[in-house]
């Protein structure tokens, strides 16, 4: 469900849902990401076109392929912080993801598209989306949140997260022959104490 989440970083923070986000709050959430994210030559046209699957067509998406493209087991999910005039300032999105592991199958938070406006940086408002972000693992609702990060690590790190050293394989082959499942420098987890699994862990679809 859309909308203001009480307890959750103030009547600014709301969480949106995969299918049922209206094309404004849609692009919105582009243009935050076109801005905190700019590739020469993208456009937000060209972000919208990307994340539309997942965010505007998970439905019929998850008809055609299990979990739609994220391999979601349910919709995903964004905390975003959004001003009076709607414009989104920063958010977070969530999926969460079957793994196959030597301790045996498990389900997992997953954290994506951590974004904040650059004008926005230093504000705090990127620790609010993710604190907001890893409610479910903090309520028991799922055994941990598994992520990935380049230069942000010590952020994750402040906010009770930690680095992973498995080995991370995709058996659907969905992730390119030879390719990382995970492409960023760092692979943490939160919390930092969560019963973890070593050894190799079968993501069950690409990376996020």
């Amino acid at each position: 469900m859309n909308g203001s989440v009480a307890g959750d970083g103030g009547p600014d923070l709301r969480w949106f849902t995969a299918g049922a986000m209206t094309e404004a709050e849609f692009r919105a959430a582009c243009v935050l990401h076109a801005s905190a994210f700019p590739r020469p030559g993208r456009t937000v046209d060209d972000v919208v076109a990307s994340r539309g699957p997942v965010w505007m067509r998970h439905a019929e998406n998850g008809a055609e392929i299990p979990g739609g493209p994220l391999r979601s087991t349910t919709p995903a999910r964004r905390a975003a912080i959004v001003d009076a005039a709607g414009v989104w300032r920063a958010n977070a999105a969530t999926i969460t993801r079957r793994l196959a592991t030597p301790a045996g199958p498990m389900t997992v938070l997953g954290l994506l598209d951590v974004a904040t406006r650059p004008d926005d940086r230093g504000r705090g408002l990127g620790a609010r989306v993710v604190r907001a972000a890893f409610g479910p693992v903090d309520r028991g609702e799922w055994p941990a949140c598994l992520f990935q990060t380049g230069d942000a690590r010590r952020f994750y790190e402040k906010l009770g997260a930690r680095v992973v050293d498995n080995r991370f394989v995709d058996s659907t082959g969905d992730t390119p022959a030879g390719g990382a499942v995970f492409e960023d420098t760092h692979t943490m987890i939160y919390p930092a104490d969560a019963d973890w699994p070593t050894g190799e862990i079968d993501t069950l679809g690409p990376g996020y």
